[in-house]
């Protein structure tokens, strides 16, 4: 069997809510495991196409940057405007096709999705050692069981704090990676081709 489905591999989603996105794989199984009896992969991906970079779109966004960072509590919005919406799901492999591009540049994804799958490892640990506790209907456990879920409700919040940090992180490299545009002069033929996949990712699909 040909293994199409590589990490840096650009792919289409064709299934759910980001069907028709196009997205890069991050981490593949073709082994089936405990929650997934399928091949499976991790994919990274953009949730809704760039707008083409043009000089009025460029003042425009500058300006509210600009009107935001004088504010008295910007918060993350400025990140916001200054990064590209992401999204992080696995999915089965039928449910992708595979291009003939793959992506070079690691754009960031690998180091937060590290951080991502630390912290949901740490919350599959904390969900059992709850589950055994529950089990054992002795009394003195019921004080480590409260620590038990208080501890499991602050990694959750953890978890969910860590998705939205790596998506701004990825968003903000794709987009500076976009803005930077994709001129080829005077390039090696390695760096062609790796701006050729990177424009393919930031194009939308003709159909």
């Amino acid at each position: 069997m040909v293994k199409f489905y590589k990490p840096g591999k650009i792919v289409v989603v064709l299934n759910g809510r980001f069907a028709g996105r196009k997205g890069v794989i991050v981490k593949s199984n073709y082994e089936s495991v405990k929650d997934r009896k399928y091949p499976h992969c991790m994919v990274v991906g953009l949730s809704k196409g760039p707008k083409k970079p043009t000089k009025k779109n460029i003042a425009k966004l500058h300006a509210k940057i600009k009107k935001l960072e004088s504010s008295e509590n910007p918060g993350d919005k400025v990140k916001r405007l200054k990064s590209f919406g992401i999204f992080i799901k696995t999915y089965n492999m039928s449910h992708l096709l595979a291009t003939r591009y793959t992506l070079k540049d690691d754009l960031g994804i690998a180091k937060s999705v590290s951080k991502i799958d630390e912290l949901d490892r740490k919350l599959k640990e904390d969900k059992i050692a709850i589950e055994n506790k529950e089990k054992s209907k002795k009394e003195e456990n019921a004080k480590e069981l409260e620590e038990l879920r208080t501890n499991y409700g602050k990694a959750k919040d953890d978890f969910k704090q860590e998705i939205r940090n790596a998506k701004i992180n990825i968003g903000t490299q794709m987009y500076n990676r976009f803005m930077k545009g994709f001129e080829s002069k005077g390039k090696s033929e390695e760096e062609k081709e790796n701006q050729i996949n990177t424009q393919f990712l930031f194009k939308k699909l003709q159909f």
